[in-house]
């Protein structure tokens, strides 16, 4: 489901990755800022997947961040 998520006052990304299910695409306006910290929360959420072996190699993926997809907006799909 492809979503664009507003920026409101108590907006926090671990809170967004936390909503997230197979599948789904949130469009977030592009800062950033704001995109480091999300490409940070998405590889320590991958690192973990890892550890826990919910993902098998480096190669795989569980979320996947981009801001070129949808210009404007920084994209994060949740793959598995």
């Amino acid at each position: 489901m492809e979503k664009i998520i507003e920026i409101k006052e108590g907006f926090t990304i671990t809170e967004m990755f936390d909503r997230m299910k197979v599948g789904d695409l949130f469009k977030i306006p592009y800062d950033k800022s704001r995109h480091s910290g999300i490409k940070s929360e998405a590889a320590r959420r991958n690192r973990d997947a890892r550890l826990t072996k919910e993902l098998k190699s480096k190669m795989d993926l569980k979320f996947r961040v981009s801001e070129i997809e949808h210009p404007g907006y920084t994209s994060v799909i949740r793959i598995k």
